[in-house]
């Protein structure tokens, strides 16, 4: 996975929490009957608000300008939706034939580029059944997983993968996949993957081999680190000098 320096931005963009809060204590001690004067300091909070919107908060909280906007704040936080970008279909073999019924991995990097993190339980799944499926016959059972993802916060990004089986029959095999929240509700840029299933497809090959150096170049980086570990740091021999005799 990778993230952005949230640190930095931070600081240069208060969170909405922040900033609510800022405007709440601005007007807590605001004392004044006239409503177009309420309501110019209502549209102050933000540059989409209009004299409707400005009119039925304040409306709806008895002209009580701190109350008006709490109100609106509360409901832009529950209207806020997720949101997905696909920065780039990252699949080990990409553009290759596969054979049939084999296993394969496709994976993608996506990108938060909505206002909200990710919730917890967000997942990736099939939007619909393989085009190649015909209609008679049940959905293949991987349709049913689902592919969870991790909490992302705005601007971050994340490698995600999923796995499938191709059809039995050769030609064209195309999924569609999305993100939804955990209640279901899909969101974001839709996922197209088109494989051509043949008999001389090498695309199962090719991943078996990246996923083998993976694992051969993990193993190696443990086994150093193990070692180090093992013998600790470095002994200074009798024959050395030390500090003392090399600078007085």
């Amino acid at each position: 996975m990778e993230y952005t320096d949230q640190e930095a931005n931070a600081n240069a963009n208060p969170l909405p929490d922040d900033i609510e809060q800022n405007f709440l204590t601005q007007f807590s001690s605001m004392v004044t009957t006239d409503k177009d004067e309420l309501i110019r300091h209502f549209q102050s909070i933000g540059e989409n608000v209009n004299l409707t919107t400005a009119t039925f908060f304040l409306d709806m909280t008895n002209w009580n300008l701190q109350a008006a906007v709490g109100c609106y704040f509360d409901y832009m936080a529950q209207s806020r939706q997720p949101s997905m970008r696909l920065l780039n279909d990252i699949t080990v073999g990409k553009g290759e034939k596969i054979t049939p019924n084999t296993a394969v991995k496709l994976t993608w990097l996506l990108q938060n580029n909505g206002e909200i993190s990710w919730p917890s339980g967000t997942y990736v799944a099939l939007l619909r059944n393989p085009s190649t499926m015909p209609e008679d016959l049940a959905p293949p059972t991987y349709e049913d997983l689902k592919h969870y993802v991790p909490t992302v916060v705005p601007d971050d990004s994340v490698v995600v993968s999923v796995q499938l089986v191709t059809p039995a029959t050769e030609g064209l095999f195309e999924t569609v996949w999305c993100m939804y929240t955990p209640s279901g509700t899909s969101f974001g840029d839709k996922i197209i993957n088109l494989l051509e299933v043949s008999q001389d497809g090498t695309m199962a090959v090719t991943q078996q081999y990246a996923s083998m150096q993976e694992n051969a170049s993990n193993e190696t980086a443990l086994a150093l680190q193990n070692a180090a570990s093992v013998a600790g740091p470095p002994q200074q021999t009798s024959g050395d000098p030390d500090d003392s005799e090399m600078w007085g």
